[in-house]
């Protein structure tokens, strides 16, 4: 099934003329994913419950699951992600004297062999991608 999110504006149209609905309610459905950041089709109370149901059988929207957070006694905060495919990713919030950093897994898996991070402990799968 394909993630509803992996669409910009115009992708979106498009699939949804290929499913027979006008372009105007992929508008809709943008603002619903983007501006009221709902989290399921269900959520989205001025689209028919026809449309709802066919978003449903063709579409995810691939809400990550956080599956474990910890806070270090510095403030740190890490965050453990399944991304729903029996992979994890994390993510760490990291903050200075002088502002934040923050780490975001682009891969399942790395190479980088950063000390903080448990992602150097898992062997490299693949890149992520929004497709």
């Amino acid at each position: 099934m394909k993630n509803i999110k992996d669409y910009n504006i115009e992708e979106l149209k498009k699939e949804f003329q290929e499913l027979g609905e006008k372009p105007y309610r992929a508008e809709q459905v943008f603002m619903w994913l983007y501006k009221e950041k709902v989290k399921e089709f269900d959520e989205m109370t001025n689209i028919s419950k026809e449309l709802r149901q066919k978003l449903q059988e063709n579409y995810t929207m691939c809400n990550y699951k956080i599956a474990k957070k910890l806070v270090s006694k510095d403030g740190t905060k890490k965050y453990l992600f399944d991304i729903l495919d029996g992979n994890m990713i994390e993510t760490v919030l990291m903050e200075y004297h002088h502002g934040k950093t923050l780490c975001v897994s682009s891969q399942i898996g790395c190479k980088m062999g950063c000390k903080f991070c448990a992602s150097t402990g898992i062997p490299f799968v693949r890149n992520l991608s929004s497709r």
